[in-house]
């Protein structure tokens, strides 16, 4: 046991050690924290997914009605809508996935009987062989009328700019509707129609992924960090082992 605490106190005047305890310290504690992190957005996603459910039984709100300010609690709000497409006003979201193929997400800007304007999904469009040529999509040229469901986009974090490219439809990358609203001159509202009435034939597949990411996901990543933080700790452990019975072995070997 002498040997031991000697051969520990040798190895703890080493600045390598102290360097290497403080740099796992700092990785398992980073570790941790992005598993408490995940564990916390899968909380908070449960708490999403219970009020997109509530909405589903919700009285259909006239769309007119809906409040800006609310932009935040709008995602899965039914809405009656009656909305006018305003002609040459049309997107092509690149870069969308829908049953494993890829293509677009055709959005078109109505305007409402009170004067706003909004964006309305038409559908997804699969993309041909040559990006070059855009899709040919069925546009809406009369006004729609029936019961639809809001949903605001999340922000791409590493890019959130609008790349409109000069072509009709425009095509762009992110669904920036404030730089859509400047590119177009309309004050567009932050949220997207998308119409469900189903006595009408629509003719093209409308996604509904409000959660990118479930909570069963967050939970799921939430494990592997802790396993890596864990990982990391024993392996710590066994270095530290490792390196105790070098110096004891030094200190033995001492005259």
């Amino acid at each position: 046991m002498k040997t031991i605490a000697l051969s520990l106190s040798e190895l703890i005047k080493q600045p390598s050690f102290w360097l290497a305890l403080i740099l796992t310290v700092v990785a398992i504690s980073i570790l941790v924290n992005l598993g408490l992190w995940q564990l916390n957005r899968a909380e908070q996603k449960q708490a999403i997914q219970q009020e997109l459910d509530s909405k589903q039984w919700q009285t259909l709100l006239p769309l007119d009605d809906v409040q800006p300010s609310q932009e935040s609690y709008l995602t899965g709000q039914r809405v009656d809508v009656l909305v006018t497409p305003l002609h040459g006003k049309y997107l092509l979201l690149d870069n969308q996935v829908f049953e494993g193929n890829v293509g677009y997400l055709a959005i078109q800007l109505m305007k409402t009987a009170q004067g706003r304007y909004v964006l309305l999904e038409r559908g997804f469009i699969p993309a041909g062989v040559n990006r070059s040529i855009l899709p040919e999509v069925n546009w809406l040229d009369e006004r729609y009328q029936g019961e639809g469901r809001l949903y605001v986009r999340s922000n791409n974090p590493l890019s959130d700019a609008l790349m409109a490219e000069d072509t009709l439809p425009v095509r762009i990358q992110n669904l920036n509707i404030a730089a859509l609203s400047r590119l177009w001159q309309y004050p567009i509202e932050r949220f997207v129609v998308q119409p469900q009435s189903i006595d009408q034939q629509w003719d093209y597949p409308q996604p509904w992924n409000p959660l990118p990411m479930s909570a069963g996901k967050h939970i799921g990543y939430a494990v592997q960090w802790f396993a890596m933080a864990v990982a990391l700790a024993i392996l710590a452990l066994i270095w530290l082992s490792l390196a105790v019975k070098s110096k004891r072995k030094v200190v033995n070997d001492l005259p």
